[in-house]
């Protein structure tokens, strides 16, 4: 009796192992399979720039200018930097075709570090203090003129 008590025991415990590495077995399910993602596409952004309209520029004058930026995105973006663009500062066609050749006109700095989130779709400004100046050497046909200025905008996008 002891022997089928102990030969029991035994049989029980083989099975407990045996479930026991069943329901292991069961959890540790391993497979393979393929996901996919389709990258968006970036909008470039919007930016126009806006001096205080009751200030005029004039030869040594330096004016804050108010940027304006557009995120057309559907990400939210964070403009880091602003630089002048690769080209120089034009007149307006009237005062060009006067001989307003040389403006004088362009960014006080090589480069704005800025922090300017903007949302999805949305709007943001930001304000660069004494950013355009007028030197000396500009042509005197220029008095009156609206000036164009390119402008470079760097940033990221974290979402």
């Amino acid at each position: 009796m002891r022997k089928a008590k102990s030969a029991l025991a035994v049989v029980i415990a083989v099975a407990l192992v045996a479930v026991g590495g069943a329901a292991w077995a069961l959890w540790s399910v391993g497979g393979k399979g393929n996901a996919t993602a389709r990258g968006g596409t970036v909008i470039e952004l919007l930016a126009a720039g806006r001096p205080d309209p009751g200030t005029p520029l004039y030869p040594g004058a330096g004016l804050d200018l108010l940027v304006m930026v557009r995120n057309d995105n559907t990400f939210p973006v964070r403009v880091d930097r602003i630089r002048p663009g690769s080209a120089t500062a034009t007149a307006d066609d009237k005062h060009r075709k006067a001989g307003c050749l040389r403006t004088g006109v362009s960014l006080s700095r090589p480069v704005y570090s800025v922090a300017l989130d903007i949302a999805p779709d949305s709007s943001a400004n930001v304000l660069l203090p004494a950013a355009v100046r007028m030197t000396d050497d500009s042509d005197s046909a220029c008095q009156g003129a609206t000036f164009t200025l390119p402008l470079t905008l760097t940033g990221r996008s974290d979402a």
